[in-house]
């Protein structure tokens, strides 16, 4: 009997319970991706620093997390594949739980052992600005343990479920992490929302059940959210993978090459402005295209560390990455795909709150702009988590070509409707309706890419090939903010000054006429996220394809084994 086998009858007999329990986790992670985006100025007013001035230094607070999540997901899956999934799993938790409790109680004593550090190396700064420096170490510090979470999650499906049943459950969790950090914002702006509005109703209850020393209900409060639902959730994942087998690959961990990676990935987000979250009521092109003065030397550096984690990995006998893996055909494919389905994505999420803000004719309107930008950007998200279910099942129907193919197709298709409909009295149903098939298109490919990627290495590779299918999507994401807000402040501009002469320069006096271009050039967006399905069709048709033998089901025997067989 093989080992794969003997493992195999080890595993519980309901994995999909046990995907439900990891998937809680991972939603938190991603939810706290974007949620602090919805009340930063609220956060920045409450420690007494000047909103105009402090904006830059306190978007680290998002950025910071977006750059630990990156870089946690880089080592921590070939980490899962050294030591054991359960533990590593367990251990992410532990540290986003610290995480979140330092965030919580930033401003009581971190910011007294920040304070204190500071002083007794001659510096004497604000006590508000440490605190805010608290806040961001704090939201590393949790990003370091959500941000692991997604590929362990995605190598635990591998463990969990045989070659051929594993597109559905590796979509799902896809699925969940885009669909948190979409939706954090939203969630952070109700709650904090609604814990102001009702602030003497807690009060009141407070004060009646002896607590009137405990502070009302804020921002911080939903940190402290995340401390039980997080303890609950450890509790349930012990429980889940007690008969998960802890399977450890042979070899060392590359630090080499895990500081080179990690320094390139960091490089690339910086220099392209570390800015993947989408502002609801104030998203313009100028706002998202805020490419720093510095990103030409740090991309640089960051294509010549990259360029040095090449060399090293194909030297070093235990690479963090081994490079034999992209010799498989549905890996190195996959992973190209992925990194177009990241960009396509983000021409989605970026085009609908331009255009909500666009159309703003009332200042005092912002708040229903909130709300209607939310609906129509749920019109995206919603359908795209929902497709990752059918798009699992197409794919161990009909394989990973054809479901991935139809999800571009149909994604591409929605692109175009944009390009040919879109106009500044669009109503927002068909705002909705060309957001819903580039949704379920996009969606479709989650299941098929994570599968094939995943499907392509072996067991001791797994956890870094899930990381892999996520690194690309978000660095798709981070490419497409970057590049297509540069271009699109370019096109405006060109298209303002060919209407409008040498009078362009001023906006402000032709306030319609700005509006009307800046819908053409989202209209073009839609093109161009068209071309871009059209251009992952052809590494998915040529690349993609379901083997007959897979590393997973190489022993022969790839069956989920109950106690009871």
């Amino acid at each position: 009997m093989t080992e794969t086998t003997t493992q195999s009858k080890t595993l519980p007999a309901r994995p999909w319970l046990v995907l439900a329990l990891i998937c809680v986790p991972v939603f938190i992670g991603s939810l706290d991706l974007t949620i602090v985006s919805a009340f930063l100025p609220e956060i920045i007013i409450g420690l007494g620093l000047p909103l105009q001035t402090s904006l830059d230094d306190s978007a680290w607070v998002v950025s910071g997390y977006l750059l630990a999540y990156a870089v946690s997901m880089t080592f921590m899956g070939r980490i899962s594949d050294l030591l054991g999934r359960r533990w590593v799993y367990i251990t992410c938790l532990v540290i986003f739980i610290i995480g979140s409790v330092l965030v919580a109680s930033a401003h009581l004593w971190p910011t007294d052992t920040l304070y204190t550090l500071f002083r007794r190396l001659g510096q004497r700064p604000d006590r508000e600005s440490v605190t805010l420096l608290a806040i961001i170490l704090g939201r590393v510090v949790q990003a370091f343990g959500a941000g692991a979470l997604v590929p362990v999650s995605l190598a635990l499906v591998g463990d969990l479920f045989p070659a051929a049943r594993r597109a559905q459950p590796l979509g799902v969790i896809g699925a969940v992490d885009t669909l948190g950090w979409v939706l954090g914002h939203l969630y952070g702006g109700l709650l904090v929302n609604f814990f102001a509005t009702h602030k003497d109703g807690f009060r009141q209850l407070l004060d009646g059940l002896g607590l009137s020393y405990w502070p009302s209900p804020d921002w911080r409060t939903l940190f402290w959210i995340n401390v039980p639902v997080t303890l609950v959730g450890l509790a349930l994942t012990l429980w889940a993978l007690r008969r998960v087998p802890m399977h450890r690959a042979a070899g060392r961990f590359d630090w080499a090459g895990a500081l080179l990676i990690t320094g390139a990935l960091v490089g690339l987000i910086v220099g392209l402005g570390a800015n993947i979250e989408v502002s609801s009521t104030t998203a313009t092109f100028e706002q998202l295209s805020r490419i720093p003065s510095y990103a030409g030397p740090v991309l640089l550096l960051a294509l010549a560390l990259f360029g040095g984690f090449v060399l090293v990995e194909r030297r070093v006998r235990n690479p963090l990455i081994e490079p034999a893996m992209f010799r498989h055909r549905n890996l190195s494919a996959g992973a190209l795909v992925n990194l177009f389905v990241g960009f396509c994505l983000m021409i989605g999420l970026v085009s609908v709150p331009i255009l909500v803000n666009i159309r703003i004719q009332d200042a005092s309107k912002l708040s229903e702009a909130a709300l209607q930008a939310g609906v129509l950007l749920s019109a995206l998200t919603v359908p795209m988590a929902l497709a990752a279910v059918p798009g699992g099942w197409l794919s161990d129907r009909f394989g990973y070509q054809k479901t991935t193919a139809a999800g571009l197709a149909l994604a591409a298709a929605g692109f175009a409707l944009i390009w040919q409909t879109w106009r500044i009295d669009l109503p927002d149903a068909i705002i909705a309706l060309d957001m819903l098939l580039v949704g379920v298109g996009l969606g479709l490919t989650f299941s098929p890419i994570s599968a094939a990627v995943i499907n392509s290495a072996d067991e001791d590779h797994r956890g870094v090939a899930s990381a892999l299918v996520i690194i690309l999507r978000l660095i798709g994401m981070t490419v497409a903010v970057a590049a297509l807000t540069s271009l699109a402040l370019q096109r405006v501009s060109q298209l303002a000054a060919a209407e409008l002469g040498p009078t362009a320069a001023d906006p402000t006096q032709f306030v319609d006429v700005y509006a009307r271009i800046t819908v053409q050039v989202l209209g073009e967006m839609g093109l161009l996220g068209a071309l871009i399905c059209g251009l992952a069709l052809v590494p998915a048709i040529i690349g993609l394809r379901r083997e007959p033998s897979t590393p997973a089901a190489a022993t022969g025997d790839d069956r989920v084994v109950t106690p009871g067989d």
